[in-house]
């Protein structure tokens, strides 16, 4: 063999047969096991996107556009205190006595 530094000379002192019984390859396990999780997990990372995001939707397209985006509200916006009924109440404000 032709390197940088010169010629190399090798010699084959021994061969052995190779076997075709299939090799445990856990590149290609994780691989696999990536492949087929990717869709579910981008689909969840999408949702999650969607649920966050502040959308307002013209009243007119409303019913056609809805349904496509998916929005899942979160529990606290669709839970109300029967206290505060109506009143808007902000968390976090101090009122003066």
């Amino acid at each position: 063999m032709k390197t940088d530094e010169g010629y190399q000379i090798l010699k084959v002192e021994a061969r052995n047969a190779g076997s075709n019984a299939a090799t445990f390859n856990e590149t290609q396990v994780r691989g696999a096991m990536t492949e087929e999780r990717i869709p579910k997990e981008r689909e969840d990372f999408l949702q999650g996107l969607r649920n966050d995001a502040y959308v307002k939707i013209a009243d007119s397209y409303r019913p056609s556009v809805e349904p496509l985006l998916k929005i899942v509200p979160p529990a606290a916006a669709t839970k109300r205190d029967p206290k505060n009924k109506g009143k808007g109440k902000i968390l976090g404000i101090i009122p003066r006595p």
